[in-house]
């Protein structure tokens, strides 16, 4: 059972990762210009790098069978 929650943590840890961006930004808007700007671009490029990497592991299981 503990095996499945890590294996799914590893597959979508960007998406984990966003969200955290995600919370981050909502809670330091308009505190600090810097910290905003990065949270930004962290909700923006952590879902792109998910995507990807779902799109390499269908890949993967498709070609293993």
């Amino acid at each position: 059972m503990f095996k499945s929650y890590v294996a799914a943590t590893e597959k979508y840890r960007a998406f984990i990762i966003a969200f955290s961006c995600l919370i981050g930004l909502i809670s330091s808007w308009g505190d600090n210009g810097v910290l905003t700007w990065i949270m930004a671009a962290g909700v923006i490029i952590c879902p792109l790098i998910g995507i990807s990497d779902l799109k390499q592991a269908r890949l993967e299981q498709n070609s293993a069978k």
